[in-house]
């Protein structure tokens, strides 16, 4: 064969290659950034990141449920209840900033049908500054469709790594995602496990308290921005919680030094937050019966799915609601409890 033949039909074979990659990209779409599933397919479990701008700009829902780990073990179909709404789109982010979750929150309040978000409202998003947690979602797919999306199209681990898996998935667990991103089952829950996996951290010598506003800087550029996003929709309920860290979690704090601090923050945003008319706001820390425990929990904060059945109820049922009225001796009554806790009880 000549040399130019060579080339030139290397060159068309390589072409249709990779049309025919990106083919498969675009029908299958793991990350769901051209369409919701075919076949009958189900978004599933591939990565939270970066499927997360996918999933809540095409996938059809009026509640999404976005959080931490602390929103892992929910069930999507729990808030298809008819109370919250009739469908539910689940936008888990571990470990997660402002960062990633605004333009996740930019997808969800401009789909048609949102009508709540339920946020899982953690406490290290007042206490870490923004600056140390940039956007680690791509931006290539928080941009519209372009001609970025060649970093998705021929990209090696979604041809090799995460097509398979989004299938492979989808017919293990029987074409449904109620259980993507669920890990409760994975691990034990006890007073030792709890306790084991905290004594590697725990402080031998207490800190000095920190003064009441040392958190007071980065929470503002958590809430103001968030705030914002809140305000611009009026239509859509927020449903805001804290979720119920374990008293090894207190203990922690009561450790660095940061019990005042902590409750100052909170009493700070969360009084910025309720006035937002369309913010309701559950309270689930001062939970005495599930934070003191610990056979609820795997380690000072995770716990299991049966706690996030709990917080589905409650919020379904108005229970654990903090208001403009109340919020302050709720807090108050917790920062007592947290100081003045006999924590040694925890290990022994």
């Amino acid at each position: 064969m000549e040399p130019k033949k060579f080339i030139q039909r290397t060159i068309a074979y390589t072409f249709l290659t990779l049309v025919l990659i990106s083919a498969i990209v675009v029908v299958i779409d793991p990350f769901s950034r051209y369409h919701a599933p075919w076949f009958g397919l189900a978004a599933v479990e591939t990565d939270e990141r970066t499927s997360a701008i996918g999933v809540a700009r095409n996938l059809e829902y009026d509640t999404a449920l976005i959080g931490s780990s602390m929103s892992e073990n929910f069930k999507r179909s729990w808030f298809e209840d008819g109370v919250f709404g009739n469908k539910c789109v689940k936008l888990s982010l571990q470990g997660a900033h402002y960062g990633d979750y605004r333009p996740v929150l930019d997808e969800v309040l401009k789909h048609p049908g949102t009508k709540n978000v339920v946020f899982c409202l953690d406490t290290y998003l007042f206490a870490d500054a923004a600056d140390a947690y940039p956007q680690t979602i791509e931006d290539y797919y928080v941009a519209d469709v372009g001609l970025s999306d060649i970093h998705y199209l021929l990209n090696k681990s979604v041809v090799f790594d995460y097509i398979p898996k989004f299938l492979v998935t989808n017919v293990r667990e029987g074409y449904d995602n109620d259980n993507a991103y669920v890990w409760s089952d994975d691990y034990q829950y006890s007073k030792y496990a709890a306790r084991l996996a905290y004594m590697s951290e725990r402080l031998l010598t207490p800190q000095p308290e920190k003064p009441y506003d040392a958190y007071f800087e980065n929470a503002d550029a958590f809430t103001d921005p968030f705030i914002e996003q809140i305000k611009s929709h009026p239509d859509v309920t927020f449903y805001l919680y804290a979720p119920p860290y374990s008293m090894l979690f207190w203990d922690d704090v009561v450790l660095r030094g940061n019990a005042t601090a902590t409750i100052c923050v909170q009493e700070r945003e969360y009084k910025k937050l309720l006035e937002c008319e369309n913010v309701r706001l559950f309270y689930f820390q001062d939970d005495k019966d599930v934070i003191t425990d610990l056979a609820n929990y795997r380690d000072y904060s995770h716990y299991k799915q049966d706690v996030n059945y709990y917080m589905y109820e409650a919020m379904r049922d108005g229970t654990h609601e903090i208001t403009s009225d109340t919020y302050y001796d709720v807090l108050l009554d917790m920062y007592n409890y947290a100081i003045t806790y006999d924590y040694e009880q925890c290990f022994h």
